[in-house]
């Protein structure tokens, strides 16, 4: 496969107020499309492949992650140093954060670690030395199909998790035979309206981004009361189907969602979204 030409002619964006970010001009089959990321996080692996397929980004943290603190999680801190959960399983880098001081320890007790995706796996490695023994693909119910049920004496496993995160992990390891302990490490919150960066917000508004994509249901949350419903000329992507549905909870129309939460399966997402007839209206609002 070719490797995407670059160009060392500066970037001309059509209609496009506010400050103009200069990436480098990637020829790609994203070329000429300005896509906002709803996140902003050092060394994005998503802002990456977007911007070598050949779009340009612009990135804007719609939502705030903030650690908690808690009796039951400093109890779960310390019985996971001793050993004392078969498995610990995380769900982002972020619920592994709150524990990651104790995973080197926990290991040299057997205790085994989970990922749901290989990004949160990277991370452990990187901040505590130690891999993970199981891996998913991105989704808590794919890591579910391969995830062992209990052998004789291995009952306990920890879930450290955001506040607001749905059940579909505990649950689905209880119904595995697992004795499950879910523990609040943080909670995502939508970012402060002062704290937006208003060129991208009224480019937004005003349709002058062809694409949005959405990786979590706290953003899709987040996004009309920050920014307003999408226009028109906008198509929405999101990383999966449990962000899909929150979006068609707030209004959002969502031309296409990826088909694994991964980066190319979002420049995919994103492809096939172009290609496709303009969106339908927005699904109707249902209670959440």
């Amino acid at each position: 496969m070719n490797e995407p030409s670059v160009s060392e002619a500066p970037v001309t964006l059509p209609h496009v107020s506010g400050p103009v970010v200069r990436d480098p001009v990637v020829s790609g089959p994203l070329s000429g499309r300005r896509i906002l990321l709803t996140r902003a996080k050092p060394d994005d692996a998503i802002a990456r492949a977007l911007r070598l397929a050949g779009a340009q980004v612009d990135a804007l943290a719609l939502t705030v992650s903030t650690p908690l603190k808690s009796a039951q999680l400093d109890a779960a801190r310390g019985r996971l140093a001793d050993g004392g959960y078969a498995w610990v399983v995380f769900s982002s880098w972020r619920a592994a954060r709150a524990v990651v001081s104790c995973l080197p320890r926990a290991r040299s007790r057997g205790t085994r670690i989970a990922a749901v995706g290989e990004a949160t796996a990277r991370w452990v490695v990187d901040h505590a030395g130690v891999s993970a023994d199981l891996t998913g693909t991105g989704s808590a119910a794919a890591l579910l199909e391969f995830f062992p049920a209990p052998s004789s004496g291995e009952r306990s496993v920890l879930v450290p998790r955001s506040a607001v995160a749905p059940d579909t992990l505990p649950e689905g390891l209880r119904a595995l035979g697992w004795s499950v302990e879910a523990v609040d490490a943080y909670t995502t919150t939508t970012a402060d309206a002062g704290d937006i960066n208003a060129d991208i917000a009224g480019n937004f508004r005003a349709g002058h981004y062809d694409g949005a994509v959405l990786t979590a249901s706290s953003q899709a949350r987040a996004l009309p009361p920050l920014l307003g419903l999408p226009p028109p000329e906008t198509r929405v992507v999101t990383i999966g189907a449990p962000t899909a549905l929150a979006a068609g909870r707030q209004g959002i129309a969502v031309a296409a969602q990826a088909s694994s939460p991964t980066p190319d399966a979002i420049v995919r997402a994103l492809i096939d979204a172009f290609d496709s007839p303009a969106q339908a209206d927005a699904p109707e609002e249902r209670d959440s």
